[in-house]
């Protein structure tokens, strides 16, 4: 927890201002910034309306230690209150991203939580080899699932910054499989149920012109403008790498990934990221597409703003996407960074990450955690 003047710093530098365009709809702050979360990021729904949380920031002893795992896992629930399945410090791992629950077809680990994270802290952590970690259900003890090895010439070949992509499909021809990615050698990996881990597929020469972080590996969704290749894998990514500068905006460019080959072909410019399809219950827009925009704010590269001096700019949108592929603002006057949604009944629940606890070096609980509901 923040000292007080520190805990009014942030709450004013990280004002609750989102904005509802289309009518119908209320938003509230559920977890306010300066107290508890660092880098949470929303991750699924369960069956008690509880929302699975992971927090890239949070040490076992207050402050920070450049020695110690950072990072913890939490559920929301319907209370608003938090109650944690792994907590901070992550028994020496670092930085849990975008924990995955893996399907019963994930060999003797379905229902066990799956995540990358970097195996030292900090900043020097995100430039070195990942980790594929697991938490078995009822525990509290990340373990090393799959180790990360280098791959390629981009990056020096180091497996940092990673991310995780998809859990094969029960049938598919990635059943049993967990694909996962580096953004620092623009490699894409696949995991098999005995924790061997491979290289599947670079991107960037001799496949692309230029290497391109793989942010994304996921099923596009019968829906709409996906519908032509629902049932494929789409890969979310920049056409730049993670050791370039970082432009101003974290515009993202769509590929298919044939696994034939294993190669890529790009998609439509026209398509947005894919995101979450709304319950029904959500009101109005039930059955339709949300995505984010993170505006002007871009924590994808080794160069990020580290100088924390001022407030982040509130020009990140939530956006709805009609089924007819049209794109709409549904909430704007949000700060970016990493911004994510998950659908629980009648609520969407948005995490907010702001400044980067680990690339960033920013060590202050700036995080929170936003509902929107039908009005």
């Amino acid at each position: 927890m923040s000292s007080t003047a520190t805990r009014d710093q942030i709450r004013r530098d990280c004002e609750f201002r989102l904005r509802l365009v289309d009518g119908g709809y209320t938003a509230r702050e559920v977890i306010p910034p300066g107290d508890e979360l660092y880098d949470p990021q929303v991750r699924w729904a369960e069956e008690d309306g509880s929302v699975v949380i992971s927090d890239i920031g949070g040490q076992a002893e207050p402050g920070w230690d450049p020695e110690a795992g950072h990072g913890a896992i939490y559920r929301l629930r319907p209370d608003d209150s938090l109650a944690t399945i792994v907590p901070k410090g992550m028994d020496g791992a670092a930085a849990p991203l975008r924990p995955m629950l893996a399907p019963r077809n994930f060999g003797a680990y379905g229902g066990h939580i799956f995540f990358v994270a970097q195996q030292h802290p900090g900043k020097g952590g995100a430039h070195k080899n990942h980790c594929v970690y697991r938490v078995g259900p009822g525990e509290s003890k990340p373990v090393v699932f799959g180790r990360y090895p280098s791959s390629g010439t981009i990056g020096d070949g180091i497996a940092g910054a990673g991310m995780p992509g998809a859990f094969g499909r029960e049938g598919s021809p990635d059943d049993g499989y967990f694909y996962c990615q580096s953004l620092m050698n623009c490699t894409i990996y696949r995991l098999d149920t005995s924790g061997g881990i491979e290289p599947y597929l670079v991107m960037g020469p001799p496949l692309l012109d230029r290497p391109c972080m793989p942010l994304f590996v996921e099923y596009a969704p019968d829906y709409g403008p996906f519908a032509p290749w629902a049932g494929e894998l789409v890969v979310t990514s920049r056409t730049t790498s993670y050791l370039d500068s970082a432009p101003a905006r974290t515009d993202v460019h769509l590929f298919w990934l044939d696994r034939n080959g294993p190669r890529v072909e790009p998609l439509p410019e026209s398509l947005p990221r894919i995101g979450p399809i709304a319950p029904a219950e959500f009101g109005p827009f039930g059955g339709q597409m949300f995505t984010v925009d993170e505006g002007s704010t871009n924590m994808l590269h080794t160069d990020i703003d580290k100088s924390n001096a001022a407030a982040l700019p509130y020009d990140g949108r939530i956006l709805r996407v009609a089924p007819d592929g049209s794109v709409h603002t549904f909430a704007d006057r949000i700060q970016g960074g990493s911004t994510t949604i998950v659908f629980s009944g009648s609520r969407m629940v948005i995490g907010s990450v702001r400044k980067s606890y680990s690339s960033g070096e920013y060590h202050e609980p700036d995080g929170s955690i936003y509902e929107i509901t039908p009005a």
